[in-house]
């Protein structure tokens, strides 16, 4: 069976992090194959233009395409999540989504430029689920302006999975990210991902960074 991994950040981000998974590099992935492919996610997701370009690679691939969730599908990598024919998350992932988040320099203008340009892509991802979630177009608005974080039953149930499969022994992502705000408290989690001592430390580091 041919496997896609995007086991870490999205984007193209060149010599500071070679783990990084690019659209071009999975553009190159999906050529060399032919029949189904099961796409694996474990992402705090990253840059959202290379996500909606692994997006659209997968929804256009000529095969079916299983997106299995085995620990994180945040961010970005949620929106990759979206072009499985079926997306199936671990009884222990979580899956968050969020407005996008970006830093800018410039004059006023500028800022307005970017904000405005920060709701068309808010605009572009939440048309991006809407192809899978049961929610309504406000519902969904609401929930990536409070950056919402589903469990994998509520994953199925608003719509942004199909079905959970048994629990992964994936260790959860790094969520030591800017553009992640409001991480669950370790308590706030199921109790296998409390056990997760790379999530604990991941979420302790990132209380201390926000101090």
């Amino acid at each position: 069976m041919n496997e896609i991994l995007i086991y870490s950040d999205i984007g193209d981000y060149g010599w500071w992090d070679e783990s990084a998974v690019s659209a071009i590099n999975v553009y190159s992935q999906l050529k060399q194959m032919s029949g189904d492919v099961n796409v694996r996610i474990n992402s705090a997701g990253g840059d959202v233009f290379d996500g909606f370009a692994i997006y659209n690679h997968l929804v256009q691939y000529d095969g079916k395409v299983t997106v299995y969730i085995d620990s994180m599908a945040a961010s970005a990598a949620s929106v990759v999540a979206m072009a499985g024919d079926e997306i199936i998350i671990a009884d222990n992932a979580l899956m968050m989504i969020h407005d996008p988040w970006t830093g800018t320099v410039g004059n006023s203008a500028d800022m307005r430029s970017t904000a405005d340009l920060l709701d068309k892509i808010r605009d572009s991802i939440v048309t991006t689920y809407m192809t899978k979630t049961s929610l309504i177009e406000d519902e969904v608005k609401a929930m990536m302006i409070a950056e919402t974080w589903f469990s994998a039953s509520e994953s199925v149930a608003s719509g942004f999975a199909t079905e959970t499969i048994g629990k992964s022994k994936a260790p959860v992502s790094n969520l030591v990210k800017p553009w992640i705000r409001n991480a669950p408290k370790p308590e706030q989690l199921p109790e296998e991902i409390q056990s997760n001592t790379a999530w604990r430390v991941a979420i302790n580091r990132r209380r201390l960074k926000l101090l």
